[in-house]
């Protein structure tokens, strides 16, 4: 699993040196929105793998409800009509986007939202079953079908259309699995431990806090750009790059095992926030010995990487790797909350991150340290209510027991 993390890491960032070498710096441009929006779509359908692991693993642990949900069709059946949506409101956001090139962009942007909804139902459903070699097996499958169809569509002399296209194609991996294992397919058309309404609801809660955690970790240049002025926005390419830089060693892997994390606190429910204590530990040691590393040898790497038009200060390098942790804890005590069933405190957790950290950018203070700052104060702020709600719950649990 930890090998399939780092291969899908791999690929994405291939697939954008190859766009860089193969397109005009103007068509790069247009790819690099759309594989910024499409992302963001998946980070939101990423919902859905939240809550097919935790419906997977309930039904394993507990049995599936008489007339619980096929966890597999309703969720394509959700992805269908996230596709329609996009298309309808596209009039709103197609062309400020993608120009001209909306036309094509657009319906390629739905297409792969649909096929999405199926991975997401898929890779969540075998996690929750405890099938991770198959789980491994898919999200490999989908980075090396986008990494061979860009580079089939490089090869024919394909624009950005056809490199927005092969991006989308990766996301039907999951149909070759369908076809080809029969574990997968059980997987994909497992019963939940609840009706299709409540699964419905608790996929919308987690789409919902999806929504929040992408502004965070895909959308935060666009928060950026919002509240500041043009001019200094403009100058602010060395800060951005740190952020992906800083964010990305300990993010991506932890992103991977979320369904990992939520089977490991759903056997460890009655703990409540003791359940995460030493994966805490874990991931603020990381982040502490990386910020050191970043704060000493991080400006130095920028220059020598990307140019010396790139040199940021090592502190700041430092501060951003630390955020990184915090980002990666409120992860982790989201995971809980929807392993003790708490799905809208997990919602509330991450909209209150988000909402943190967008009013810390309105402070009248430099870009680099509004942005250490609301980077900081969101995600702990989120951690705090994940982890009020848990707390909460167990407390009344225990009190209706004794």
């Amino acid at each position: 699993m930890g090998a399939a993390s780092l291969v899908s890491a791999a690929v994405g960032y291939a697939v954008l040196l190859i766009s860089a070498r193969t397109l005009s710096p103007e068509e790069n441009a247009g790819f690099l929105t759309f594989w910024s929006f499409v992302f963001f779509v998946f980070g939101v359908l990423g919902g859905i793998v939240i809550e097919s692991t935790r419906a997977a693993r309930s039904s394993l642990e507990s049995g599936p409800h008489p007339s619980g949900a096929r966890i597999g069709p309703v969720a394509v059946g959700l992805g269908a009509a996230a596709a329609l949506i996009l298309l309808a409101t596209s009039v709103l956001w197609g062309e400020p986007l993608f120009g001209s090139s909306a036309l094509y962009l657009v319906p390629i942007v739905c297409i792969a939202a649909l096929l999405y909804s199926g991975h997401a139902s898929t890779v969540g459903s075998l996690g929750g079953s405890g099938r991770w070699s198959e789980y491994s097996a898919v999200t490999v499958a989908e980075s090396f079908l986008r990494l061979a169809g860009v580079g089939a569509a490089v090869l024919v002399g394909a624009s950005i259309g056809g490199l927005a296209a092969a991006t989308a194609l990766g996301a039907a991996a999951w149909l070759l699995f369908l076809l080809l294992s029969k574990r997968t397919r059980s997987s994909f058309t497992v019963r939940a431990d609840v009706p299709n309404r409540d699964f419905v609801r608790n996929i919308l809660h987690a789409c919902l806090a999806a929504t929040a955690s992408s502004a965070l970790l895909v959308g935060f240049p666009v928060m950026l750009k919002f509240t500041t002025t043009d001019s200094v926005y403009l100058a602010s390419a060395p800060l951005l790059m740190a952020l992906s830089l800083t964010r990305a060693p300990l993010m991506i892997p932890l992103m991977a095992y979320q369904s990992v994390a939520i089977t490991h606190f759903m056997a460890r429910k009655s703990e409540g926030a003791k359940a995460y204590l030493p994966l805490f530990l874990v991931v603020l040691g990381v982040a502490a010995a990386g910020a050191v590393a970043a704060g000493l040898i991080g400006p130095w790497l920028m220059v020598f990487l990307l140019g010396p038009d790139y040199h940021i200060d090592g502190l700041v390098l430092a501060a951003l790797t630390l955020d990184s942790g915090f980002l990666a804890l409120l992860t982790l005590t989201g995971s809980l909350a929807v392993a003790s069933n708490q799905h809208r405190a997990y919602s509330l957790g991450w909209v209150a991150a988000a909402a943190v950290s967008l009013a810390m950018l309105f402070l009248p203070v430099g870009m680099e340290l509004k942005t250490i700052l609301s980077l900081a104060a969101g995600p702990l702020c989120g951690v705090v209510v994940h982890t009020w709600f848990v707390q909460s719950s167990l407390r009344n649990r225990s009190g209706l027991t004794s």
